[in-house]
């Protein structure tokens, strides 16, 4: 790949703390946003990491960003704005209770962290309505975006940084939300209409699984931020071209805190934001021929029909058949020569994700499979598993 060539204006990296509404006398939550600026490319991308923060290994990768692109701002090929923050969720990171921080769910409502976040379609539509047909630049689209959220009031802390972390991705081309399942292969979520987009990302981070979907439900950061830009679309505003790209990485497992998976998974990041042309860097063409993608209602989120101890008998990334027995379940409470309870396959697919503690109970999911035919119980706007 040749390496594109603008003129640069070096700029510092500017670091800019939002400080949250207080959630109770005497505490305060910020987040963090470095921005590294460079020539006159006009593009723009931003990385968060740590929305569920009970979810490390992208807190890592982060780091080793900021290290290269560091770097890369000194040798003065950034030829955009990029921006990066660390740590998404400072409420969650503080929700430690007896050792483990219980970063998924917010403890104070009970409400996953990459939920209900804010609806900004109706406020767009509102704003667009007198603009239909009339096609608009980039930044333009990245106003009318921003605009959308401006009459939120919201006072609650989470809320807050909901809105902020929002806003801040409508400002950008390119919007990458870092995480990571229980133990799982990587993989990663978009949609339909970005599909490759979607399958060059995954190329790039060496990632073989692709879940694809037009819309997941339950408002999680990545659908905020695609629906907006698709009502652009349909309204003849934006062009498919101009439409902003999100997608939710899953860094394998929650124990793959790992310098060097970190390093890798990082390059693998600026080896997609340089074949954007965001960086001034030598790139191979990714290898899409290696990506499998799947729909994302043909993802089995496989539930235990017992109690007991979780043996598996296949291994993450293995192919699997249906009705082939995956698992089984040990139970530690039967008569004596109790069989094992077996755990089938209900597609023909493969295991992406296992859960990292075995002990289970009934109806827990202690798989997903992904299949290439979608299941008749996967429903649009129903697709989110509310764990």
């Amino acid at each position: 790949m040749n390496i594109p060539r603008f003129s640069v204006f070096v700029m510092p990296v500017i670091t800019e703390i939002v400080t949250l509404p207080s959630p109770a006398p005497g505490s305060q939550h910020q987040l963090i946003k470095h921005r590294f600026t460079g020539g006159s490319g006009g593009r723009s991308a931003y990385v968060q990491a740590g929305l569920h923060a009970d979810e490390h290994p992208g807190l890592l990768v982060v780091q080793h960003l900021l290290q290269r692109l560091q770097r890369l701002e000194q040798e003065q090929r950034i030829l955009g704005d990029i921006v990066i923050c660390p740590f998404a969720n400072p409420v969650g990171l503080g929700q430690n209770v007896f050792g483990y921080v219980t970063g998924r769910f917010n403890l104070a409502n009970g409400e996953n962290f990459n939920r209900n976040f804010p609806d900004a379609t109706q406020a767009l539509a509102e704003i667009v309505s007198p603009l239909t047909g009339q096609r608009s630049d980039r930044e333009q689209l990245k106003d009318l975006l921003g605009q959308s959220l401006s009459s939120l009031a919201l006072r609650e802390c989470v809320a807050s940084g909901k809105r902020a972390l929002l806003q801040e991705a409508f400002k950008h081309d390119l919007v990458l939300d870092l995480h990571c399942d229980t133990a799982a292969v990587m993989h990663l979520y978009c949609i339909n209409d970005q599909r490759k987009r979607a399958v060059e990302l995954a190329a790039c981070m060496n990632i073989g699984t692709v879940f694809l979907e037009d819309e997941a439900g339950g408002q999680p950061f990545d659908e905020a931020y695609n629906k907006p830009w698709g009502m652009l679309v349909e309204n003849g505003l934006a062009s498919p071209e101009q439409r902003g790209f999100a997608a939710s990485i899953e860094l394998r497992g929650q124990a793959d805190v790992d310098d060097e998976l970190a390093r890798e998974d990082a390059e693998g990041i600026l080896r997609f934001l340089a074949l954007d042309g965001l960086l001034a860097m030598e790139v191979p063409e990714p290898d899409v021929h290696r990506v499998e993608v799947y729909p994302l209602e043909g993802a089995s989120h496989l539930q235990a029909n017992g109690n007991g101890l979780l043996v598996w008998k296949k291994r993450l990334g293995e192919a699997v058949s249906r009705d082939e027995l995956i698992a089984e379940i040990v139970p530690l409470d039967a008569p004596l020569g109790t069989p094992r309870i077996a755990v089938n396959s209900d597609v023909d697919g493969v295991v992406i994700v296992q859960p990292l503690f075995k002990l289970v109970r009934a109806g827990q999911r202690v798989a997903l499979l992904a299949s290439k035919t979608p299941l008749p119980h996967r429903q649009p706007g129903k697709l989110l598993q509310h764990f």
